[in-house]
């Protein structure tokens, strides 16, 4: 089965009726969970619909050690990035999941750590 790490735009956009999910196993780091509820009046009850349809991925050392190693060589090149969205690609590098996202041009520089753009 297809399996795919959704990112916060996409959300938003399936919410909007501007987009629909993939046929695949879907995953989201907590990262994306935060992001997406924060701003809610209702983000208890859109917490769990989002933890009905979607596995939320933690932040485990793994990806907080490869986040850390991507962020310390993005930082000697100068190109540092969003720390969400540094936190949301490492989860998907370490996992080996494709990052479904709009915001390509957010993680584009993760493609050479072997990050995947769905």
């Amino acid at each position: 089965m297809k399996v795919t790490l959704v990112d916060t735009d996409i959300l938003i956009d399936v919410e909007r009726k501007r987009a629909q999910l993939p046929r695949a196993a879907l995953f989201i780091s907590e990262i994306t969970l935060y992001e997406f509820i924060r701003g809610r009046a209702d983000y208890i009850k859109a917490k769990e619909r989002l933890e009905e349809v979607f596995t939320v991925v933690l932040l485990s050392n793994e990806v907080l050690l490869k986040a850390t190693e991507i962020y310390r060589e993005l930082r000697k090149k100068g190109e540092l990035m969003d720390e969400r969205d540094l936190l949301i690609g490492a989860t998907a590098i370490t996992l080996n999941l494709p990052l479904l996202t709009g915001n390509r041009s957010h993680f584009e520089k993760l493609r050479r750590y072997g990050l995947k753009l769905l």
